[in-house]
């Protein structure tokens, strides 16, 4: 294993230490680490324009991102249409910004939020232990990267979307999917057990499609404004936006799919 593999290695095994703690009791600890990650998401977001007034504008994004996680529904809509008028507002009067700060701050501030309130709502689920569905998802997505990764190292002979991203191979892409799907239905039928059968496996075999959408999604984020990672703050592993990218697509995609089944 080489010293950039090594890093990556340590680091990861770093935020699982502290992640898994959070998220398994749940409460205020869940809610700060949250809200810190949406707050440096926020801060990514309105980087990627290089503006002399980043911090003030990462200011108002993380206040508007905060307020969509938190007003009860029925204000949503009501709160999104705000932010939106409040971003044409800002390009108007800031001549350094143009519309692509609006549509891309705009569409990754409403993905950070809509992922959040799908985190609090799988909170809401009696029964087992609310991580287990994290986890759940969190296998489904991280687990179809590390496969994707590692079966396109081995395998990968086919340039999948070289424009996008140029390491990503047809077959790590496939490997990725059926690795990720066997795994998430496995775990999903034995441990997320109040949960309808039907649901576990739609959602095992779609979840790691989604997640290859939401990896590619950011990287065409990337590719747009010519930059490696959104951010440094994990080595080895890029900015947070680096990290949640398909998770954040599996949490939303994943609630869509309790409330079809009424859940």
């Amino acid at each position: 294993m080489n010293k950039k593999m090594l890093i990556k290695s340590l680091v990861g095994l770093a935020m699982v230490a502290v992640v898994v703690p959070i998220f398994w009791f749940g409460g205020i600890p869940m809610h700060v680490l949250l809200n810190a990650l949406a707050a440096v998401a926020c801060w990514e977001a309105v980087s990627l324009n290089r503006s002399d007034n980043s911090w003030l504008q990462c200011g108002i994004a993380y206040a508007a991102t905060a307020g969509m996680m938190y007003v009860p529904m029925e204000y949503l809509p009501a709160i999104m249409m705000l932010w939106l008028t409040l971003l044409f507002f800002i390009e108007l009067v800031d001549g350094k910004i143009n519309s692509d700060f609006v549509v891309y701050t705009y569409a990754i501030t409403v993905l950070i939020m809509a992922a959040i309130r799908c985190v609090f709502h799988l909170y809401t689920i009696e029964g087992i232990r609310c991580i287990w569905y994290v986890f759940y998802i969190g296998l489904t997505a991280f687990g179809c990267d590390t496969a994707a990764y590692f079966v396109g190292s081995f395998m990968g002979k086919h340039k999948m979307i070289p424009h996008v991203s140029p390491n990503k191979t047809w077959e790590g892409a496939i490997g990725g999917y059926l690795i990720a799907a066997a795994i998430s239905t496995v775990f999903g039928l034995y441990v997320l057990t109040t949960l309808p059968s039907s649901l576990v496996i739609t959602a095992s075999l779609v979840l790691p499609f989604v997640a290859q959408v939401g990896d590619l999604s950011f990287s065409s984020i990337k590719r747009h404004f010519q930059i490696k990672d959104f951010g440094n703050l994990f080595p080895g592993h890029g900015g947070v936006l680096d990290r949640v990218d398909s998770i954040i697509f599996c949490l939303v995609v994943f609630n869509g799919l309790m409330i079809l089944w009424g859940i």
